[in-house]
């Protein structure tokens, strides 16, 4: 009977670490795929110099880019430069200065922008007016 329980307990020992109790990387759990992203962030028709973009998807998880001394920005979600998940995003912009531009475009509700990431689109222009 002994026996019976240490086997019990080595075959129990055996299956948690096979399963990999949470070492699985986020790109293993998303069922899903993204797609390239990159754009230009413009303020009052001039780049925007600094900040990040974020897209937020209905479901999944969001992507963010830096936005680059030139206005430009790639987005993110599991790897560096992978993209977003295709679908609607509502998109926050947000910058480390305040007043550069109006509050309501660092908030997804209030901001008023969406865009549709597409598999044969990969360049977005975000206009901030």
């Amino acid at each position: 009977m002994f026996r019976s329980f240490r086997m019990l307990i080595a075959g129990s020992i055996v299956l948690l670490a096979g399963s990999g109790c949470g070492s699985q990387s986020n790109q293993a759990v998303f069922s899903g795929k993204t797609l390239p992203v990159k754009g230009i962030v413009t303020y009052k028709g001039k780049p925007l110099t600094r900040g990040t973009v974020r897209f937020e998807p209905d479901a999944g998880r969001e992507a963010q880019g830096k936005i680059g001394p030139d206005g430009t920005f790639t987005l993110t979600t599991f790897q560096p430069g992978d993209g977003a998940q295709p679908g609607i995003h509502r998109v926050a912009v947000f910058t480390s200065r305040k007043r550069e531009i109006p509050s309501r475009y660092s908030n997804f509700s209030l901001s008023g922008i969406e865009m549709e990431v597409l598999a044969d689109r990969a360049e977005y222009a975000i206009n901030l007016d």
